[in-house]
């Protein structure tokens, strides 16, 4: 992984946690850099609670307002700059949405809406001590934003009526893809360049800008893509309220790592009132608890254990390596499957469904499988609008393949600019292509009995080397990592027993849930449980959360 989405660096470890050396990592972000309220922070908590308290009080309208409002406290925690562009998003998308289906607002009404970024950084530099984050040139830029949308607003509108819904979706999709791209990749791909140029012999001498990643950009990015196309489709309507479309855009419980909402699935609650039921909080709070289990108790603690595996100084034999990847596999599913129920938890709280992500990953048969139930609402984002807009399967054997391959590489690619990302991408390509070329394979994986055990047995392996390139740095470190593969002599600094039996006790409650959930087809569905085990299991992920002696890791996918 980037070097900016390493894991967590653990300095001290307490007398019952396995004492092994920590990898550097980035799980825990640099607080001067990443202050945003993390879920398993008390900020969140106090945020959510006085959300909950005060959106049940009010008028459809002053709902939508509160949202609003919470939404950009919580996401201009992180970096206040970067509400602006979020805010710049927000305008461009809701006056495409509009356009594409035929619906004209004054130029007056575009101008006036696009100089609220610039307003707002104007004020975010006055604030005291925020004046040098705020640049001259990052307000020139703002200050022409409103100009240029205004004038190509209506220039778009004097084309010829058939083009006219084709070129909005284009400056919708274009500008959310230029915005992504840039700043996500402009650094990666600016140091890829120089690399290069210093292997050929030239030294250009250029002074790159540091570009930062804003926080949840990869997310709300495609969540504006997928807007803008399913309007264009006539699959869907656009809101015809700004606020109402800013709120959906920047909801809080999902703005930083998803799920990934279409508009038909949240934009309508944001158009009616929610009604009250006890369910709401019931349910909202057994998400949130499931949730913070997974994050606390499972992942953070199995990170300890990946830390050291990964770490390239540290010299493995074949079971730590095996360790590593297992730790790691339970550590990215309970961290992000976690984030998932927490933010599907803080919805409910307030009457609105969000999407599943997860359905029992790892219980997949065949890598189709696995895709159909790890991050479905990305899966299925790629399988819409890239894998189908290539051609899908329509275009014969090589034709699919080459789409399954390429479609996965861009996959790969979004999680973040590192070369172990596109390979992971690759290989998952790879997989998707052999399952489907060997004859009789995914019917063998289809099969019930033992069948089905081994084929799934058979993708756990695969999903662990993924993930193990998935977590290197660099190639060079995923090499490492495999070569370990081949040294089953105890050439370690410590014993990988005991931290197998770490990895083994947080790991088996989850499997547990997972077996005990596994007939609702839902991870945290516990309605079938007698009252006495389901009111126990609660009481023990309280008790496991409450005393994990880890420490809070944030999300990884924060990171992306």
């Amino acid at each position: 992984m980037p070097t900016q989405a390493k894991l967590d660096r653990r300095e001290s470890v307490s007398y019952n946690v396995p004492q092994f050396p920590a990898a550097p990592g980035c799980g825990r972000a640099d607080p001067e850099h990443f202050t945003i309220m993390s879920f398993i922070s008390w900020a969140y908590a106090l945020l959510l609670a006085g959300v909950f308290l005060a959106y049940w009080r009010l008028p459809w309208r002053g709902r939508i307002w509160l949202l609003l409002v919470a939404s950009y406290v919580f996401y201009g925690c992180w970096d206040g700059r970067f509400l602006a562009l979020l805010l710049s998003s927000t305008i461009i998308d809701f006056f495409c949405g509009l356009a594409i289906a035929g619906q004209r607002r004054p130029v007056s009404h575009v101008f006036a809406t696009a100089l609220l970024p610039f307003l707002w950084l104007g004020g975010y530099a006055l604030y005291p001590g925020q004046a040098g984050l705020v640049g001259p040139s990052i307000l020139a830029a703002a200050g022409i934003f409103p100009f240029f949308l205004t004038l190509l607003y209506h220039q778009l509108w004097r084309m010829p009526e058939p083009r006219q819904r084709k070129m909005f979706l284009f400056l919708s999709v274009l500008t959310n893809l230029g915005v992504l791209g840039f700043f996500k990749y402009f650094n990666f791909f600016a140091a890829s360049l120089l690399a290069l140029a210093a292997q050929l012999g030239w030294s250009p001498g250029w002074l790159l800008p540091h570009v930062i990643l804003p926080v949840g950009i990869s997310f709300y990015t495609f969540q504006s893509i997928s807007y803008a196309v399913e309007i264009y489709k006539g699959k869907a309507q656009p809101a015809r309220d700004p606020v109402v479309f800013a709120a959906y855009l920047a909801f809080f419980p999902q703005l930083v790592a998803g799920p990934i909402e279409r508009p038909n699935d949240l934009l309508p609650q944001f158009h009616r009132a929610a009604v009250w039921e006890w369910e709401h909080l019931h349910r909202g709070l057994r998400l949130i608890l499931v949730g913070l289990f997974k994050k606390v108790f499972v992942a953070d603690n199995c990170a300890l254990v990946a830390n050291y595996a990964f770490s390239p100084d540290v010299k493995l034999s074949a079971p730590w390596a095996i360790l590593g990847a297992v730790a790691f596999a339970f550590q990215i599913y309970g961290d992000f499957s976690g984030y998932t129920d927490i933010a599907r938890g803080s919805a409910r709280l307030l009457g609105i469904h969000l999407n599943y992500n997860f359905k029992f990953p790892y219980f997949a048969a065949s890598p189709s499988d696995f895709w159909r139930r790890w991050h479905i609402t990305l899966s299925s984002w790629f399988r819409d609008y890239v894998y189908i807009p290539l051609g899908g399967n329509r275009g014969g054997a090589a034709r699919t393949c080459f789409n399954l391959w390429l479609t996965m590489l861009l996959a790969g690619l979004w999680h973040g600019a590192n070369w172990t990302f596109i390979i992971w991408g690759a290989y998952h390509g790879t997989l998707l292509i052999f399952y489907r070329l060997v004859p009789g394979l995914e019917t063998f994986c289809e099969s019930p009995g033992w069948k089905k055990i081994s084929a799934t047995a058979l993708m756990f392996t695969f999903t662990l080397v993924g993930w193990a390139i998935f977590r290197c740095n660099t190639f060079g470190d995923f090499l490492h990592w495999f070569g370990a593969l081949g040294h089953w002599h105890a050439t370690d600094e410590i014993a990988w027993w005991r931290p197998a039996l770490w990895v083994l006790f947080h790991a088996l409650p989850l499997l547990a849930l997972q077996l005990g959930t596994l007939r609702a087809r839902d991870e945290v569905e516990m309605g079938r449980w007698p009252w006495a085990v389901r009111g126990g299991a609660f009481a023990l992920m309280f008790v496991a959360v409450a005393t994990s002696s880890a420490d809070n890791v944030a999300f990884i996918y924060f990171q992306f």
